[in-house]
C-alpha cells in the first residue's frame, strides 16, 4: 500500500506533497491568530485560520414582554 495522503482544495483532492504548506502568526493586544495555508504553484489552494480572543465575549440580556 504506497498511497500518497491528499488534502482536498479548491483544486480537488491533491497530494500533500505536492502543495507547500506555510503559518504564520498574529500577535495582537485583544487577540491572536494563527492561519495556515496550502499552496500549489504559489496559488493558495486552501487556507484556514484559528483566532483566540484574550478579551472573551460578552453578552447582554434583553427583557421581553409576549
Amino acid at each position: 500500500m504506497n498511497e500518497k495522503p491528499l488534502i482536498w482544495t479548491i483544486k480537488g483532492n491533491l497530494p500533500t506533497e505536492s502543495l507547500t504548506y506555510e503559518t504564520s502568526w498574529e500577535l495582537r493586544e485583544d487577540y491572536i491568530k494563527f492561519s495556515e495555508r496550502y499552496l500549489l504553484d504559489g496559488e493558495i489552494v486552501k487556507e484556514s485560520a484559528h483566532v483566540y480572543s484574550k478579551k472573551g465575549v460578552t453578552g447582554e440580556t434583553v427583557a421581553t414582554s409576549l
